[in-house]
């Protein structure tokens, strides 16, 4: 008979809840889950090997009596309305050792070839938004004219690359590495800054987000760059106004609407979903955040807001289910600059060719798995 080991139910129920799959998911993989979870059976080491790869924990944990205490490696402002502050889940922790890993040998790299800082403006929670957002657009030459004939799209790969030229570590991406089978949960979190004098990481999750919103977590990530705040980040614009992360979405918004911007060209007797698309579509945003800042500029009335703000809320939702159907996984090669970063990659490859570094670092660090891979990878960026 297969030997069979005593697991502290509560050690189960943790693994699970920190791979944020379903229990269903969980008693249709394994047929006795229910009956571990009750103390009733006990898993096989085979069962235990399986469900470790599936939950993406150490084996050993299920040795414990009690499950560990699990804690991020950078602040959490993960707060939300709620005051809660969740266990992260793996695939969290995965992206976030990943990325430190990536900005440390990029940090090295960097101090070899005599790259020097980051070109970003330093700011504080005291500074006023509006003057360092108006800073900030100059930096990432993003402001409302320049934006003109952009798609959304064009506009994400603009501020990535404004970024990284001014020495910063952009990665946008669904996905712990190139994992399909491990997408990033939204609810958990938008992004998170590894804040760095050298190379400062943004990072958004790009999962089951719309293009706008993907925009605005990056600019609320460029502002905690500006604040040399690290952290992570999931707040919505609107449901936090203090503290660091009330302080980054006022900045986020208002490089994407300037506010004298929206007065000039804000048109009240105009249908109100009319114009909130019409200037979505000239700022590159979401509606909510257009219908937010009209509230704070006191373009429209607080009485009957509330019922305003969930229509366009419910508006907006099925606008990008719409979007999100219609939408394909894309080319493996072209994604790859976004999942890893573009800066990031033509440093290793540039590595690669110098003979400085060698092709198991160079798998590891970009995610890939073969020098035909790397040929191909290389090609790409027209390296």
């Amino acid at each position: 008979m297969a030997t069979t080991v005593e697991v502290a139910p509560a050690v189960l129920a943790w693994a699970q809840e920190r791979s944020r799959r379903d229990p269903g998911a969980y008693a249709s993989k394994f047929g006795s889950w229910e009956s571990w979870l009750a103390g009733e059976k006990k898993p096989t080491i085979k069962q235990l090997e399986e469900l470790a790869k599936y939950a993406h924990v150490p084996f050993g944990v299920f040795f414990l009596d009690k499950p560990p205490v699990v804690e991020l490696p950078i602040p959490d402002y993960r707060l939300g309305v709620t005051g809660d502050r969740a266990t992260p889940s793996q695939d969290l922790l995965a992206v976030i050792e990943l990325s430190q890993q990536r900005q440390g040998w990029f940090r090295d790299y960097a101090l070899e070839h005599g790259l020097g800082d980051a070109r970003f403006a330093g700011a504080t929670e005291q500074d006023e938004v509006r003057e360092v957002a108006a800073r900030a657009t100059e930096e990432l030459d993003f402001d409302v004219r320049r934006r003109s004939g952009m798609t959304r799209d064009g506009a994400r790969n603009h501020l990535r690359r404004r970024f990284e030229e001014r020495g910063g570590l952009a990665v946008i991406t669904s996905m712990v590495g190139n994992d399909t089978h491990r997408p990033l949960d939204r609810r958990e979190f938008r992004g998170f800054t590894l804040a760095d004098e050298t190379a400062p990481l943004v990072f958004v999750n790009a999962n089951d987000d719309s293009k706008s919103g993907q925009l605005f977590t990056f600019l609320h990530e460029y502002g905690h760059v500006l604040l040399r705040r690290s952290g992570v980040s999931d707040e919505e614009f609107g449901e936090v106004t203090a503290g660091v992360e009330g302080w980054c979405n006022a900045f986020a918004a208002e490089v994407l609407v300037p506010e004298a911007d929206l007065e000039a060209q804000f048109r009240p007797e105009v249908d109100v979903h009319v114009e909130l698309e019409r200037l979505a579509g000239r700022y590159l945003c979401s509606t909510l955040v257009i219908v937010l800042k009209l509230r704070d500029a006191r373009l429209v009335r607080r009485e009957g807001f509330d019922d305003l703000y969930r229509a366009v809320e419910q508006r907006a939702r099925e606008a990008f289910e719409r979007s999100r159907t219609a939408s394909k996984g894309g080319d493996f090669y072209a994604n790859q600059p976004f999942r890893i970063g573009e800066r990031f990659s033509r440093a290793v490859l540039a590595g690669v060719a110098e003979g400085k570094t060698g092709y198991t670092d160079a798998f590891r660090l970009l995610g890939l798995r073969s020098a035909e891979q790397l040929g191909k990878y290389a090609k790409q960026l027209g390296m």
